[in-house]
């Protein structure tokens, strides 16, 4: 069996149900003293998602955690969290940016509808509406396998 050093996942946790099974696994293959990285969409405060969005047609597939929570499965499962970095802020500009490109150029060559589909419009406003408030959040974790 190979242990590894690092190890990250990036939007992945939204589509898990068994979020400790997730982090035991990612826990149970690290070397003691490694790292890894969890960036992910999490419940925010402000209220229900508003659906369709990238990741789920409707509440039945979306499993969303909110922050505390995160930091606790992590915890639970024997990690050290180092940091947390909420990137929401951050996340709206980029995707207010990609909106108000494809308004004024057009859609590019190739797009996340190529593989989201016809509602990717929607999808994308509504990721617009659950950050600007605030019902989701982007954060990332830290962490450590202690040694």
């Amino acid at each position: 069996m190979r242990l590894w050093t690092r190890h990250m996942t990036v939007h992945v946790a939204m589509n898990i149900p068994d979020k400790p099974a997730l982090y035991a696994e990612a826990f149970r293959v690290l070397r003691p003293g490694g790292r890894f990285v969890a960036y992910d969409v999490l419940q925010g405060e402000g209220g229900d998602v508003r659906y369709p969005v990238p990741w789920a047609s409707n509440a039945s597939t979306s499993f969303l955690v909110a922050p505390e929570h995160m930091r606790e499965l992590l915890r639970a499962e024997g990690f050290d969290v180092l940091s947390e970095v909420d990137s929401s802020d951050e996340s709206l500009v980029w995707f207010r940016q990609m909106r108000a490109r494809i308004e004024r150029d057009g859609p590019p060559p190739v797009t996340f509808a190529a593989f989201l589909g016809d509602t990717f419009g929607q999808m994308a406003a509504n990721q617009v509406a659950n950050l600007a408030e605030r019902r989701i959040r982007t954060v990332m974790y830290v962490c450590s396998r202690p040694f």
